[in-house]
Order: C-alpha cells, then sequence, then structure tokens
C-alpha cells in the first residue's frame, strides 16, 4: 500500500517500542516535577500570606485483591484464548501451552478471592 519493505518495518517497530518506552518515562518525570513545584509555591505563598499551611491529602490505596482479580482475569482468558487457538490451528497435543497462563491465571484468581475474604 505505501510500498514500505517488510524488513525495513521490522527494524522500525522495535526502535519505536523502545522510544516511546523513553518518552512515557520522560513524561511522566517532568509531570511529577511540576506537581511537586506547584506544591511547593501553594505552601510559600500560604507561608508569606499567613495562612496555614495546605495538608497534603490522603490517599486511600485500593484493597490489594483488585489487581490480583485483574491480573488473574487476563492472565486466564489470555490462557483460554492460547489454548483454544493452538487447538484449532495445531491439535490439542499443542495447545496443552494454552493451559499454563490458565492455571497462572486460576491461582491468581483463588489468591484474590482468599485475600478477599481475609481483608473483610
Amino acid at each position: 500500500m505505501f510500498g514500505i519493505n517488510p524488513a525495513t518495518v521490522a527494524i522500525l517497530i522495535p526502535i519505536v517500542a523502545v522510544l516511546g518506552t523513553f518518552a512515557v518515562i520522560i513524561v511522566a518525570i517532568v509531570v511529577e516535577g511540576r506537581e511537586k513545584e506547584q506544591k511547593h509555591r501553594e505552601r510559600l505563598i500560604a507561608m508569606e500570606k499567613g495562612l496555614p499551611v495546605p495538608e497534603e491529602p490522603v490517599k486511600k490505596k485500593p484493597p490489594r485483591f483488585l489487581a490480583i482479580r485483574a491480573w488473574g482475569l487476563v492472565f486466564f482468558l489470555i490462557g483460554v484464548a492460547t489454548f483454544i487457538g493452538i487447538t484449532a490451528e495445531a491439535g490439542i497435543r499443542h495447545g496443552v501451552w494454552g493451559l499454563m497462563p490458565l492455571g497462572l491465571g486460576a491461582a491468581l484468581l483463588l489468591a484474590a478471592y482468599m485475600e478477599r475474604r481475609d481483608y473483610q
């Protein structure tokens, strides 16, 4: 369609992925620095005007089992899709490789269930 050589595309994919990763990291660092600078300015202005210094809001972390459950669902569904896809294409002998992420997902879901039960 565009007349680009597939070998060129194959070389550009990892280069763009690495550059994109570095770009995301740099943007995150810059944004965090600006947020800290803004909080510092607010504190200085409050001190200059004789107002009480604003306190940092307390951030509540979500319960840990929510993250475990999310990763469990991801791995479980990847395992199901891998098992079905490989089994349909190459047969059950090769399709069992999809059971590894499926089992990992099931274990994470079980761990999330147990931690949720302990959390309540």
